[in-house]
């Protein structure tokens, strides 16, 4: 389970590590460039995830199902 604009997060911290450690001159950065490199890296050599099952049912002969995407808008 992810916190709330993880990803967000996670994408504007991998932005500001390219553009100012590997385009600049800050260190600090280039060591977050390189760290969530190795991050990157390790997850993909682990392997992919096995994917989330979120509702299993049975379903009888003759019974029909019905599957749709809301926006969130939509409540």
């Amino acid at each position: 389970m992810r916190l709330v604009g993880a990803k967000s997060a996670a994408t504007w911290v991998s932005r500001q590590a390219v553009r100012r450690g590997l385009l600049g001159s800050s260190r600090l950065w280039f060591g977050v460039f390189v760290a969530r490199g190795a991050v990157k890296l390790a997850r993909r050599a682990i392997g992919p995830r096995q994917p989330t099952v979120l509702l299993e049912e049975w379903i009888e002969p003759g019974t029909g199902i019905e599957v749709r995407n809301l926006s969130r808008d939509s409540g």
